[in-house]
């Protein structure tokens, strides 16, 4: 089954791509010259694929790459050329607090992307992931140098002294 994985130089899609044959795989990403909102490249990119893993995010806006162009935009090019280029599946990576009302523009962003791969017609699933974790991310890695080169680190929680454990019994 050959699988295209949009935003597939990105943390979640390079992870996924390790899971393939390379022959198997079609890496779209802006690092790979293929704007996620382009429908001919996509369309182009996703020929011969059984299947697109729609990884493709962002977590923070920068310059051209919004919310809107990336989530929103990008969502209805994918959609569009997976119907011209006869994908039979799309699986969508979206955020598990995506929904409507929330006054978060990511999180809205994220919600408008899922329905309209609901509504698409196509064979798809749409995975809501809480939080995303791993060697080379942001934040496990942060946090690991953050407690590697601060000489102190403080925590927040519950103490528990041996008085405690004692009237716990």
């Amino acid at each position: 089954m050959r699988t295209a994985i949009t935003g597939g130089t990105g943390f979640v899609g390079r992870h996924l791509a390790e899971r393939y044959d390379p022959s198997d795989v079609v890496l779209v990403s802006r690092r790979s010259g293929i704007a996620v909102d382009d429908v001919d490249a996509l369309t182009a990119a996703f020929a011969g694929c059984d299947v697109v893993a729609h990884c493709a995010g962002v977590n923070r806006e920068i310059g051209e790459q919004s919310y809107d162009r990336v989530h929103v935009r990008g969502t209805a090019a994918v959609i569009e050329s997976a119907r011209r280029a006869g994908v039979t599946k799309i699986v969508m990576l979206s955020f598990l607090r995506a929904r409507p009302g929330t006054g978060s523009a990511y999180h809205q962003s994220k919600w408008e992307a899922e329905e309209m791969i609901r509504e698409s017609g196509l064979d798809h699933t749409i995975l809501k992931a809480g939080m995303i974790y791993g060697r080379g991310d942001h934040l496990v890695d942060h946090l690991s140098r953050t407690v590697q080169t601060l000489p102190l680190f403080a925590s927040v929680g519950l103490r528990f002294g041996w008085r405690d454990l004692r009237m716990a019994r």
